[in-house]
């Protein structure tokens, strides 16, 4: 237990040297190993029973899913979408900005990818019809944490593999909340919009143009009702459920968008190649860490503790989410996941508290530290695209912060927001 606080210092220099971090939890992993006297192949062996999981096979399927769809040209046509359906009220850019990452994140799954491609689209539209850039970049950082959230989610096929939880339980869990999440923004962006005066929206289309793209809109939004349906259905797995997304990609966007070229998928591979094998580094390496904490019994320690706490189901949650809040704005989400949940979830069980709605808190929170000021990567993302200081941006994410942890308290004070989809399905 005494070496755990320097290893976490070095833990925390690596990542703000800004050492990959992967490598960051490779280095204090294997440095643990050696103080503590244990063999360093150990850890190799600890990396292949991290990795020994049949659910993530899943990842990749996903990452390429999402790469080829937004490669065959889906952004502007989810913009153009929620332009049309949402833009002519007051604020309406504002507004489809949050409605479009709805959309995105049954597709993506991913903030950063989110804050990318749509910010892209809507900061500099947003500026030329004079909302703030500093706002507009806010909205977008703040509405792309739906993405991990709503279905397909990396982060939830993780907290799935290390926790023995149903993923397509999960994934039905994570719908309510990841909808609520949107709203909550959504009803910020309207106050705001009439606190600040912002204009409404005219989406340029002709009415010839509109059946159209309502068409090739819905078609790309299809694949996430397949991905769940199939799951909950029972038609296939999570792992068989991303392989089909991949082949609706390809058929979507080779076949009826036409967009999709021998290079674009290529490139697709290429970077569905990249983050798969930065995702696998860091759940394998996180993994030794994670075994490391168990034999040390420091995990076992951190369950006594809690206990002693008498804490309620309600009490432990708070505590967790705090918890969550700090290490989600300086660990890598998937690395913390890997690390944390499946002594946290252990003690859940035993206080009482239904498996799906302890998993959507954890992931939920953990998310949250992706645009936590002023640290938060989401926060950063948003900078690089409209070169507003990252310090403007926070200031500005605060309203639709406090939106968010209203959304979490309702997560934690209301179960049947997580466990009422699941129980109609059967999962």
């Amino acid at each position: 237990m005494i070496e755990l606080v320097p290893l976490l210092i070095v833990l925390l220099a690596l990542i703000f040297l800004r050492v990959d971090i992967a490598f960051a939890i490779a280095t204090v992993s294997y440095l643990w190993l050696y103080i503590a006297g244990e063999s360093m192949t150990t850890g190799v062996t600890r990396i292949f029973s991290g990795l020994n999981s049949f659910v993530l096979l899943a990842i990749p399927f996903f990452l390429l899913a999402g790469e080829l769809m937004n490669r065959s040209g889906i952004t502007n046509r989810i913009v153009n979408f929620a332009n049309y359906t949402i833009g002519r009220i007051r604020g309406g850019l504002a507004q489809a900005n949050v409605l479009a990452s709805l959309f995105f994140a049954g597709i993506t799954g991913a903030a950063v990818a989110d804050v990318a491609a749509l910010g892209s689209v809507f900061i500099p539209a947003m500026g030329e019809e004079g909302y703030d850039d500093a706002f507009s970049s806010a909205i977008t950082a703040a509405s792309s944490i739906i993405g991990p959230i709503i279905p397909p989610s990396i982060i939830i096929v993780i907290y799935g593999s290390v926790t023995g939880n149903s993923i397509g339980g999960l994934f039905a869990a994570a719908v309510i909340p990841g909808i609520l999440l949107g709203g909550a923004l959504m009803v910020i962006t309207g106050i705001l919009s009439i606190q600040y005066d912002f204009p409404s929206h005219t989406p340029e289309m002709t009415r010839s143009e509109l059946p159209s793209m309502l068409f090739d809109s819905l078609v790309a939004l299809t694949m996430p009702a397949i991905i769940l349906g199939g799951i909950l259905g029972g038609v296939f797995t999570p792992t068989e459920a991303a392989a089909v997304a991949c082949v609706y990609a390809l058929l979507i966007g080779g076949g009826f968008y036409r967009s999709l070229t021998g290079n674009k998928i290529v490139e697709s591979l290429r970077v569905t190649l990249e983050r798969s094998t930065q995702l696998y580094a860091i759940i394998g390496f996180a993994s030794i860490l994670s075994w490391m904490l168990a034999i040390q019994g420091i995990t076992r320690q951190l369950g006594n503790t809690l206990v002693e706490m008498g804490l309620s189901p309600v009490g432990f949650m708070l505590v967790v989410g705090l918890v969550l809040l700090f290490v989600g704005t300086w660990l890598e989400i998937g690395a913390a996941a890997i690390i944390l949940a499946p002594t946290l979830a252990t003690i859940a069980e035993t206080l009482g508290i239904p498996a799906y709605q302890f998993g959507i808190m954890f992931i939920v929170t953990l998310n949250f530290g992706l645009i936590t000021p002023p640290l938060g990567i989401c926060l950063f993302a948003a900078s690089s695209v409209s070169e507003v200081p990252v310090w403007e941006i926070s200031k500005k994410i605060l309203p639709f912060y406090a939106a968010d942890l209203a959304v979490l308290l309702a997560i934690v004070y209301f179960p049947q927001l997580t466990l009422m989809l699941p129980r109609l399905t059967g999962v």
